[in-house]
């Protein structure tokens, strides 16, 4: 009897690496295209918004992907809501969905364009 299934990871190494084994890469110009959007994000909580909320500035830093930064936004907009109103908040975070586009699924950007826009 099997202990593990195939194709489990079977290490925190593992878990952590990915798949095949290593990190993943940036792209090949140098330059991780999930960064900019990271910043956009950090740039929006402000030190104000990143004092309200530490825990999600802190996450901001550690996520790896565009997907991943993309449903921390309701988070980001959450903090500045306390700090702004839900209105303007949102319209903050709106600012930057073009900056997603090519990394997260085109729907999911639909999803969340304001119509009219």
């Amino acid at each position: 009897m099997r202990l593990f299934k195939q194709g489990l990871p079977h290490s925190l190494s593992a878990l952590l690496l990915g798949p095949d084994g290593f990190r993943r890469q940036p792209e090949a110009r140098g330059v991780d295209p999930v960064e900019p959007v990271r910043q956009a994000l950090l740039d929006a909580l402000t030190p104000d918004g990143q004092s309200l909320n530490p825990d999600l500035s802190r996450r901001l830093r550690l996520l790896h992907d565009a997907q991943a930064l993309w449903f921390a936004r309701s988070e980001v907009v959450a903090t500045l809501s306390r700090r702004y109103g839900e209105a303007e908040a949102v319209a903050q975070v709106q600012r930057l969905l073009p900056l997603f586009e090519g990394l997260v699924p085109a729907s999911l950007i639909a999803s969340c364009r304001v119509p009219g826009r």
